[in-house]
């Protein structure tokens, strides 16, 4: 798990507001049932089905508005906006945090297929971490969240594709659902109508289980108009963190190589 109490610290310095509550959503977990390998007649088949209906993952700008709403170790919610960058090639993406009131860039990431950099604000020199979860760090409480980054980077850019089509992924057709164990976890994605609809993950090394699920009514559109993220903690099965992302004045448009350098 990758610890970013610099990147997230400014986050809570800010007060947080009242505000309608996010739409929940339940976690729904591997079915029972016997999932059939990836080299079956139907597995294959229901891949290139979910490879003609693949959104096209064009290069984009987008700013976008981020709603945090915590549960431990007390109930309160928080705001910020944000610009995002993604290049189609690199499957690069660039994210600069700031806050909703003064529109200051505190924080910009730059996460990448295998790996993040973080530089804060005011830091010469980035940090450099493999691909994993961002870990929030409250200063008033020292409770530390955790936000699921791989799933959600996944919608971003379009990586569910790839995932699905590993040998060692394994299909259940009557409920057109994928899952894949990997080192962080099982993943578990589920399809409608050949489209990516939501995207959970069980983690025993992390303690958690993390949904990733998109809340408009053009799913195959990208970037999504919204997804909502919710962690849920394996011991307690509380949550812990639900976040809502909204993305507004989408470009469709190439990005320079440039924008991926600090």
């Amino acid at each position: 798990m990758i610890h970013f109490k610099l990147f997230f610290a400014l986050i809570f310095v800010f007060v947080s507001c009242e505000s309608a509550e996010i739409q929940d959503v339940d976690f729904i977990g591997k079915n029972g049932q016997n999932y059939q390998a990836a080299n079956a007649k139907t597995s294959k088949s229901f891949v290139d089905g979910v490879s003609e209906k693949t959104p096209n993952f064009q290069s984009f700008k987008s700013e976008f508005s981020m709603v945090i709403q915590t549960y431990v170790p007390k109930r309160e919610t928080f705001h910020m906006d944000g610009k995002l960058f993604f290049d189609k090639d690199s499957k690069n993406v660039k994210i600069q945090l700031m806050d909703s009131f003064f529109g200051l860039i505190f924080s910009e990431l730059i996460a990448g297929p295998n790996q993040i950099q973080l530089k804060p604000s005011g830091e010469k020199i980035p940090q450099i971490f493999p691909m994993g979860d961002l870990a929030i760090k409250d200063p008033n409480s020292k409770k530390t969240i955790v936000i699921p980054f791989p799933v959600i980077y996944q919608y971003i850019t379009g990586a569910y594709i790839e995932e699905i089509k590993n040998p060692k992924a394994k299909f259940l057709i009557s409920e057109s659902r994928v899952s894949l164990d990997k080192l962080d976890g099982s993943y578990e994605y589920f399809f409608k109508e050949n489209i990516l609809e939501r995207l959970e993950l069980s983690s025993k090394q992390k303690g958690l289980k993390a949904i990733a699920l998109v809340k408009n009514k053009t799913p195959d559109t990208h970037p999504p108009k919204e997804v909502i993220t919710k962690v849920i903690s394996l011991d307690t099965e509380k949550e812990n963190v639900i976040i809502q992302i909204k993305m507004k004045k989408v470009n469709l448009t190439e990005v320079s190589p440039s924008t991926f350098r600090f």
